[in-house]
């Protein structure tokens, strides 16, 4: 996910989209793209580097993180913001600039590229998303679940403006915008195991952000020992695709089967910070340009002239 700011340095975030679109192997480089390039270093799975044009490059990112079908305006807006953040990871102290997995952007090489996502990659050329005249750090998930996320409340450093939270009703046919998902409760006391010694009972959820996301979460184990852990770290230990994001509504342990689960109720995909993809699509089918999109994601920002 695009450039890092300086409350973000050392870091390790992801950007991208969840679950959009399959990723093809990224192997085979395309023909480059006419015109005055900008070059981008792609480290490869197998560890090769190929030095690409950043439109090129684009190319076979944005099939991968939107779905070729979705409107033309959510797949530019969609380029813009990859093609930001490509530029931003330049990096001179080190071999490559970007990976081709979710530590960055996803690359499927030429064999993902499709013509609309290519149309959106040329309708866009060269444009970039500015704040106050200069690069941004941007992000995108897959679906807030209504609300995105405060960066600094996320991350725990001192805010950008741009990436404050936002309503967003535009996500609402997303297929995470609710869900539900379980977890064998052997399991999840196994991945708890050097926090809570007793058989995980209950968990809590407290001290809510603006979002209504829960900051805290308190695991209660059996002869009233109670351990509290972030939510972040909560998601990591049980793994991102049970606990598909932060925004937890309800834990609760389901005993009713033949086997004991947690059962994890939440909201949105990814870390819902910046851009939400699927909301992403609603504003386009809505009629919004790409320019709008971005503007509503990213408040005071402005898409440069290319």
């Amino acid at each position: 996910m695009i450039a890092r700011a300086a409350f973000l340095k050392g870091m390790i975030v992801a950007t991208g989209g969840l679950d959009i679109w399959s990723s093809p192997a990224p192997d085979a480089v395309p023909t480059p793209i006419a015109g005055t390039p900008v070059l981008v270093r792609v480290a490869t799975t197998d560890g090769a580097i190929t030095t690409l044009d950043v439109e090129t490059y684009l190319r076979g990112v944005i099939p991968i993180e939107l779905s070729p079908g979705w409107p033309a305006a959510a797949l530019e807006a969609q380029a813009i913001l990859a093609r930001t953040y490509a530029i931003a990871k330049k990096n001179l102290t080190r071999g490559y600039d970007l990976v081709t997995t979710e530590g960055d952007q996803r690359y499927g090489g030429p064999q993902a590229e499709r013509p609309a996502t290519n149309l959106a990659v040329e309708a866009t050329r060269g444009r970039t998303l500015l704040f106050a005249g200069g690069p941004t750090s941007v992000f995108y998930s897959s679906c807030c679940g209504g609300h995105t996320e405060d960066a600094s409340e996320l991350w725990g450093h001192a805010g950008l403006p741009y990436l404050r939270g936002v309503d967003d009703p535009y996500c609402v046919s997303a297929p995470d915008y609710r869900w539900v998902r379980t977890l064998p409760l052997d399991r999840a006391c196994a991945q708890l195991a050097d926090k809570l010694t007793a058989p995980l009972t209950g968990v809590d959820l407290a001290d809510a952000d603006a979002s209504g996301r829960p900051r805290v979460a308190m695991l209660r184990g059996a002869g009233v020992v109670t351990v509290t852990m972030p939510v972040t770290e909560l998601r990591e230990r049980w793994g991102t695709d049970v606990v598909r994001s932060t925004w937890l509504h309800r834990v609760i342990i389901d005993a009713t089967q033949a086997v004991t689960f947690v059962r994890i109720e939440g909201s949105g995909r990814g870390h819902g910070v910046g851009m939400c993809q699927w909301g992403a699509r609603g504003m386009a089918l809505a009629g919004a340009d790409a320019g709008t999109i971005l503007a509503h994601y990213f408040p005071g920002t402005a898409v440069s002239g290319g």
